[in-house]
Order: C-alpha cells, then structure tokens, then sequence
C-alpha cells in the first residue's frame, strides 16, 4: 500500500473535505481533532493518506466520496494494488438531498454550510456545481435547519412523517456497500470497515447509543468507572432480518467477517464500533494526566472539572466523538493490526 482513502463522518473529520480542506491537508488540523486518518499518518509516514470525511454525512455519502477518490487516483494510474480504503461507517439513518445549480437560488450554500458536503475537487468554490444538503438524523424537530432553511426544514419532515422507514435506509446503505466491495475487487483494492458504533442493534434509536443513566453520579460511574455499554450479546441475525425482511439478501451478500471490524466482548457487547471500544479501553484520565474519554470534554481542561460538568449538567453526558489520545490508542491497538498494513 502506498495510497489510502480514509471516508467517514465526524468521526473521521472534525472539518468538511473540499469546504474547509483539501483531503491532503487535514494534518494541519488542532491536535484536538486529530482522529485515525491524522494518526495513521503520522504512525506511517510513508504512506500517502487522503481524508475524505466530512462532519454529519450518511453512508451514502461517505461511500459516494470514497469512491470518487478512488477513480481520480486510478485515472492518474495508480494501480489498485497499491491503494487501500478504510471506513468508518456512520449510522444508516442519515439522509441528503443533492441540490443542485438550478436550486442553488432556493437553497443557497452559505447559510447551510453545516449541513453541507461537496467532496469534489474539480470547482472554484465550493458548491459552484451544486452540492448536498444534509439531514443528520431522522428527528430534526431539535435542529437549527428550521431557522436557516425552513422550506428545506418542511420538506425534510414532510418526507419524516410520510414515507421514512428504517428499512429503506439500510438497503441503500448495504446496496452501496456492495457495489463499493464489488469494485474494489474489480481493481485489487483492499478494503477495511469499522463503524461510528453498533450498526444493528435495535437498541440505538436512530442510530444513537441508548443511555438510560441519570445525569450526574451515575453518568460519571457507568463512564468512567463501570464503562457501560448495552448489552447485545443476545441478539441475532434471526432478529435482524425479522425487523428488516426485505434486507436479507442484501445483507447476506457481503461478506462482513472479512470485509469489517466490529467491537466484540463477550458477555458485554457484540457488533460494536469505535464508540464502544473507547468506552470500555479508554485511557484512563487524571489529574496529572488530562485524557478526555471524549473530544468535547477537552474545553474543561482536566478530569475534575470534566465531572463537575456533567454534575452540573453542562456538557452532554451520554456520548461524544472519541478525543485524540484514545483515537491514537484504537489506531495502535487495532487499525494498524489489519492485514493492509502488514509488510511484505
């Protein structure tokens, strides 16, 4: 390997590539935000990494992106050989809306800039040739779109309240993820997938880790002392393609064991992602030694204050995007281990 793609969401990238960055220059990114592609960078100097995440984008988008990536190095004659893709997939929920020129006077691109991506290097400016407009999660009851773009707003829960359904997300994830493994099997590309966190569990609402914990004591217990996480154990495929039986055959052609890493410990949780393994191997903080669990919890400065924050309720307590430290310790311990990396 000489070449690798990394795609992804916010975690992946705490900046939008092609918006804030060129996918060769996230290593210019504060330490803070430094998350696996930075850290593979740095571990493995010798090998030329574009980042193609952006904060917020779906699997369609992530795969979308990888895969023009993918083209533009095989067009310069790259061979496939000696490219290789990691992904970290978000939640299958997200949606976006492709606008394009002609809708660019009804959804303009400055006021939408956070919940836009436009991963295409071949433009002036971003969204000169149009660009995609971004629906995090299916509730947006809660988000900002209402106030910056209210006619995108209403669509967007129009289409919530009328014909989503879990279901159809997930086959377009999977037929994506298919046609991605199909063609980097086709050009000899190695290809590895981790998850955001546990993609099937009918326990994640929408995608979100659940979190029964009262805020305050119990939250800062079951973190940092318990390292909870719901337990999966007992889940099965039997439950999956009963809550989703269109999916089966889509699911059924990929080849998960060799295609994906996923967080397994037994009697404590299967199928997990990232999130999971951080939980349950986080670095542990001290006073001397400040290493937040969670990226967000860097502006408290040291551990204590960090709890005091989450007595007080000022900082989200059940889940954030893995802080750099303990990205760096899943790179090590995991990413480094998988076979695209061994040397010949």
């Amino acid at each position: 390997m000489k070449h690798l793609i990394t795609g992804g969401c916010s975690f992946t990238s705490h900046e939008r590539v092609n918006i804030h960055r060129s996918e060769t220059e996230f290593m210019k990114d504060h330490h803070q935000f430094w998350y696996y592609p930075h850290w593979i960078q740095k571990l493995r100097p010798e090998i030329k990494v574009y980042n193609m995440g952006s904060p917020g984008s779906g699997n369609l988008s992530i795969a979308r992106s990888v895969i023009y990536k993918i083209k533009q190095l095989l067009d310069l004659g790259i061979p496939g050989s000696e490219i290789s893709i990691i992904i970290e997939w978000s939640n299958y929920h997200r949606k976006s809306y492709f606008v394009s020129k002609n809708l660019l006077s009804a959804h303009p691109f400055e006021p939408n800039t956070n919940y836009a991506t436009d991963w295409i290097s071949e433009k002036e400016y971003p969204s000169e040739k149009g660009y995609w407009l971004t629906c995090q999660v299916p509730d947006m009851s809660r988000s900002s779109l209402e106030q910056v773009n209210n006619r995108a707003f209403k669509f967007n829960q129009h289409y919530l309240e009328t014909l989503y359904n879990d279901e159809e997300r997930f086959i377009e994830w999977l037929e994506y993820f298919h046609y991605l493994i199909l063609f980097c099997e086709n050009n000899g590309i190695k290809l590895k997938c981790f998850f955001m966190h546990n993609p099937f569990s009918s326990k994640y609402h929408y995608g979100m880790l659940p979190w029964n914990i009262k805020p305050g004591k119990e939250t800062i217990k079951a973190l940092f002392v318990d390292k909870k996480l719901e337990n999966t154990c007992d889940e099965t495929l039997d439950d999956l393609i009963k809550r989703f039986p269109y999916s089966e055959s889509n699911f059924r052609m990929i080849d998960w064991e060799k295609y994906c890493w996923f967080f397994n410990e037994d009697g404590i949780h299967k199928n997990g992602g990232v999130l999971e393994w951080t939980i349950r191997n986080q670095i542990e903080s001290t006073e001397e030694n400040f290493v937040p669990l969670y990226q967000e919890y860097y502006q408290y400065g040291s551990q204590k204050k960090t709890e005091e924050a989450l007595m007080e309720g000022g900082t989200a307590s059940s889940w954030g995007h893995t802080s750099s430290e303990n990205y760096k310790k899943f790179t090590e311990e995991v990413i480094l281990n998988w076979e695209m990396f061994y040397d010949k």
